[in-house]
């Protein structure tokens, strides 16, 4: 590719010049891509349509557009569709105009949303504070749930993570180790846009 095709955005672009993967098949999803350059392996950077935050997007997610809701620069929500060879996911992600000192409230909220007695976990990263949660259902699916809460500015992302196996073979406890550490680095990777910066 030429350096003219670089400036251009994934959504602009012909599908001749687009990467062969699900995320740019698809042009609802094409229209939140920022590049077609990997910002690491299997990733693209993703902007969030309220402009309030960015992240790694999987090659082959899709964000599904018939429950895709926004109201301006307050609210956001959508589900990301996630085929790989051997597990399919589903990521329920809401941007919500969250204050911080209500983490709390909110991570109650996520445990009975999920009819579940949730332990969340904290990390401290750069402009927010990361709250996570594994979960395993009767059915063998697994997932965490998360709650990004930014520290500068008001916002938090609420994130049900779900996967499963689509193999019966045994090597599924292998799967899910390897995806509950792609679960982890891709949260680390959801950041904020303050005003500030």
């Amino acid at each position: 590719m030429d350096n003219v095709d670089q400036t251009k955005k994934p959504s602009e672009m012909s599908p001749d010049e687009l990467p062969g993967v699900r995320a740019f098949e698809d042009e609802f999803t094409r229209g939140f891509l920022q590049s077609t350059e990997e910002t690491r392996p299997g990733y693209y950077p993703f902007l969030s349509g309220t402009g309030k935050y960015e992240m790694d997007f999987p090659a082959g997610g899709v964000v599904g557009d018939k429950g895709y809701s926004k109201e301006g620069e307050r609210f956001e929500s959508f589900i990301i569709g996630v085929d790989k060879s051997l597990i399919e996911s589903s990521i329920d992600m809401k941007y919500m105009p969250d204050k911080q000192g209500y983490e709390n409230v909110v991570l109650d909220m996520l445990s009975t949303s999920m009819d579940k007695d949730l332990e969340f976990e904290k990390a401290e990263l750069a402009d927010r504070e990361l709250y996570f949660a594994p979960f395993k259902l009767e059915n063998g699916d697994f997932g965490y749930v998360a709650f990004i809460q930014n520290t500068v500015d008001i916002g938090g992302i609420h994130i049900f993570y779900l996967s499963g196996c689509t193999t019966e073979e045994e090597n599924c406890s292998e799967i899910i180790e390897e995806e509950e550490s792609t679960i982890m680095n891709w949260l680390k990777t959801i950041e904020f846009i303050n005003e500030s910066e």
